[in-house]
């Protein structure tokens, strides 16, 4: 039987047109599911947003207290690299402020608490006045620990890392600068290395002239979110980044719906619910599970979840439908790496709703339950969802304006082999080269079609008189979103239907 609440999530859902984003957001406990309704009721906040701003705090104040165990001896924590996508003014930033606050608070307590450390150190040299000894006692010097880190060197966050060993997060409002800070600092700036390292759980050793003592810490547990304007998105995906898989280990969050919601006015004498406290009571359960450390405090020693007999049967069913997709793939070319990463973000995303579920007494911690298993694989599927649409988009504004030029340099039939080449002379991407291949196959009026297997054939697009513009046919919605492109042969009806 479903309680009030549940059905009362339900109706909501349906009133506030939550289907029709393709979020499943019956998968996170009724309680938070209330949560995320009322902030998008009584703050304007986006569903979709605030839904995954949500699963990165619970990543952050999870950190190293718990890992899952995914297969035999590979165990993971957590973490999350998130990218909220989205228009100017459609809300990344303020859901993520107020989600993140009750963190916040967790370390401003943190800080007042190093404040009155280093206030009775003090007091205690200054009564010492020989050395750092004191009643014989050897004095230490307070270290600062903090979790959320807004802008910070990557010297810096490591140092922040290794007195922190619960885990650090960055919030960054631009990705972009995160990424710009490789280049900011020196050429020898090792932070995406660093978050590659971290992400796949291997420790983390700094090396450096400037540091009086190597930092080593052995189990990084560090999230990362941050925003990014859709018109950068082609600076997000630079070669160098779609090289190394740094973006494959990247949940994308790009709303279906990208229209800005109207403010609504409330009643003077409506009561409101208290929705932060609401959170910061689930939040700061979350934090009260302990992070045990050995007795030098530099090694963490997680309690690991496992999956229950029926969860690891549905998550190898799922992972095994992966595998047999990826073993067809005649060409290497073909496999996207992408994929390969899917097991490991379903696993984390499963104890994640796993401690939700414990966190609002839904639930206990014995196990990661078949029902967190399914919640994470559909998450992923939304996820997946949104990157395929960023991908659409990519295309489209890479090819839209700049890269017309690529099909012309191809014959009437082509292999992909030959579109690569030609990709070359016009700086596209390997990547981009195969996923405009897809994406020209599947338009509603396609460019090119598939003859077999890495074999094409070029259309000619009906009522033009240039077969090889591209922006022609994209679609109404894609030159909606795309802005840049310019035809200038389209004949007078197709310019019409596609102001």
């Amino acid at each position: 039987m479903y309680d009030n609440l549940h059905l009362t999530n339900m109706l909501r859902s349906e009133v506030e047109h939550i289907p029709e984003t393709e979020l499943p957001l019956d998968v996170f406990p009724d309680k938070i599911q209330e949560i995320i309704l009322n902030l998008a009721r009584y703050e304007n906040f986006n569903v979709e947003y605030t839904a995954s701003i949500i699963l990165s705090a619970v990543a952050t104040a999870i950190g190293n207290s718990c890992h899952i165990r995914i297969k035999g001896e590979w165990k993971t924590c957590p973490s999350l690299y998130m990218m909220l996508v989205g228009r100017p003014g459609l809300g990344k930033t303020p859901p993520l402020g107020f989600i993140y606050k009750p963190i916040n608070e967790y370390d401003d307590r943190l800080h007042e608490k190093y404040n009155e450390e280093c206030d009775e150190y003090e007091r205690a040299m200054s009564v010492g006045k020989h050395g750092n000894e004191v009643e014989g006692q050897l004095l230490k010097k307070p270290n600062f620990v903090t979790t959320v880190i807004y802008d910070s060197t990557p010297e810096a966050m490591m140092n922040i890392h290794q007195y922190n060993q619960r885990g650090i997060t960055l919030v960054v409002d631009e990705i972009l600068a995160l990424f710009n800070s490789v280049k900011r600092y020196n050429s020898k700036n090792n932070l995406i290395e660093d978050l590659l390292t971290a992400y796949s759980g291997q420790p983390l050793k700094v090396i450096r002239k400037s540091e009086s003592r190597p930092i080593l810490i052995k189990n990084p547990c560090i999230n990362v979110i941050g925003s990014v304007q859709t018109n950068m998105l082609q600076e997000v995906f630079r070669t160098e980044f779609l090289a190394n898989g740094l973006l494959d280990r990247f949940l994308f969050v790009y709303p279906k719906n990208r229209k800005i919601s109207g403010w609504r006015r409330e009643e003077r004498n409506t009561v409101r619910p208290d929705i932060m406290n609401q959170w910061r009571t689930i939040i700061n359960r979350v934090f009260s599970i302990p992070c045990i450390l050995d007795e030098k405090g530099m090694t963490v020693n997680p309690r690991i979840l496992t999956m229950s007999d029926d969860a690891e049967e549905c998550f190898y069913e799922w992972y095994n439908g992966i595998i047999d997709a990826v073993n067809a793939i005649e060409d290497d070319a073909d496999v996207e790496s992408r994929k390969m990463k899917l097991n490991g973000h379903v696993a984390r995303l499963a104890l994640l709703f796993q401690i939700m579920k414990w966190a609002t007494d839904d639930d206990d911690m014995q196990y990661i339950e078949q029902d967190s298993v399914r919640s994470a694989i559909r998450m992923i599927d939304y996820y997946e969802e949104t990157y395929r649409r960023i991908q659409e988009a990519i295309v489209i504004n890479s090819i839209g304006e700049t890269k017309e030029s690529w099909l012309s340099l191809l014959g009437e039939t082509f292999t992909s082999g030959d579109a690569v080449v030609a990709g070359r002379k016009v700086d596209m991407s390997r990547r981009t080269v195969y996923y405009a291949l897809d994406q020209l196959c599947r338009l509603q009026h396609p460019l090119i079609a598939k003859l077999q297997h890495g074999v094409y054939r070029k259309l000619v697009a009906e009522n033009t008189d240039a077969p090889c513009t591209f922006a022609l046919s994209f679609g109404k919605d894609a030159m909606l979103s795309s802005r840049s492109a310019k035809v200038q042969s389209a004949t007078t009806e197709n310019s019409g239907n596609h102001e």
